[in-house]
């Protein structure tokens, strides 16, 4: 079994060199690429090879294995200018091996005058307003091979709308998860490949790939302190980017994030806040904040709320507990 950890380990930093010397190229529906849920941009979007909660169904479909309950999660944030995002991802897990999961996305970006034109081919008056939108439809399935590996993957259809013309295309995502059970207990590696589809309008979809590991530590409690690292690939751009992230949860109950990214053309850094909480007999829930800097286009804030519907489980998510079976199953 190391011997083959070792070797798919291998292949996704390959993938990721390689990727590197692959050819820049254009692409459309960049809202795809946004990190949807508060905690993971309060770690700076280094939740590849994390993915221990519900959010997995839009960084590594792989971590959807982790989860032992039914989670559901919703996001609203304040994008730039006039833009907002809403993401709702929910989770349930139908066998001991294979976990479901869906999430929608949609995101406005505020009212626009539209603008009539002179048969000259001057600029007219305002003849009323129309407000541009995405839309995304996924459902993602993932399996736990044996409690050192789970793979993932997503199916999905995205929508634009402006004003009166509306296109589409459908896409996937592919995504691993490996314990590195022989370097050390908590240590894992994550890969994932995102948008991988057809054409819309002529232009690709935002093809990203993404690899890195995390680790969970102990500051006061077993595996309070989560570290993270992300290696950061869109292909449209030809940059590979990095991601740094921590989490540490005190009595494990709050949370403190923090991240950074290198590489990036809208800001750094990421700050967020969580809280957790289990009303007994009922369900738990999880309030997250994050901020994040974007340089000129404006800060961006992001709310989300994460329920999860098994309380009694989840009391020890994210602590160090042994509530789940796959690669969060800590010592």
């Amino acid at each position: 079994m190391p011997k083959k950890i070792i070797l798919y380990t291998a292949a996704g930093l390959l993938f990721l060199l390689l990727a590197a010397d692959l050819p820049a190229a254009s692409s459309a529906l960049p809202f795809l690429r946004i990190a949807p849920s508060a905690r993971t941009e309060g770690m700076g979007e280094t939740f590849t090879a994390l993915a221990d909660d519900v959010d997995a169904v839009f960084w590594n479909p792989a971590g959807l294995a982790n989860l032992e309950f039914m989670e559901a999660s919703l996001t609203h944030m304040l994008y730039w200018d006039s833009s907002t995002y809403d993401y709702a991802a929910f989770s349930y897990p139908l066998s001991d091996r294979l976990r479901l999961g869906a999430h929608i996305i949609y995101m406005s970006y505020g009212p626009i005058d539209k603008i009539s034109e002179t048969p000259s081919g001057s600029i007219g008056t305002v003849s009323g307003t129309f407000t541009p939108a995405d839309l995304a439809l996924a459902v993602s399935a993932g399996y736990l091979l044996n409690k050192d590996i789970q793979v993932g993957a997503t199916v999905k259809y995205a929508l634009q709308t402006i004003d009166t013309s509306s296109a589409s295309a459908f896409a996937a995502d592919l995504g691993v998860l490996l314990r590195l059970k022989m370097l050390e207990d908590n240590l894992v590696f994550g890969a994932a490949l995102s948008n991988l589809g057809t054409q819309i309008s002529g232009d690709n979809l935002p093809l990203t790939a993404r690899g890195g590991f995390s680790d969970k530590f102990k500051l006061i409690d077993p595996a309070d302190l989560t570290v993270a690292v992300t290696a950061y690939y869109p292909f449209d751009t030809g940059k590979l980017a990095e991601n740094l992230g921590l989490e540490f949860w005190y009595q494990k109950n709050i949370a403190f994030r923090l991240g950074y990214k290198i590489g990036y053309d809208t800001g750094n850094l990421t700050i967020g806040l969580g809280y957790k909480d289990i009303l007994e007999g009922v369900f738990g829930y999880e309030i997250d904040y994050a901020y994040a800097a974007s340089g000129n286009l404006g800060d961006t804030h992001r709310f989300s709320v994460v329920f999860f519907l098994d309380a009694e489980n989840s009391k020890t998510k994210n602590s160090g507990g042994k509530a789940n079976k796959g690669i969060r199953t800590f010592p």
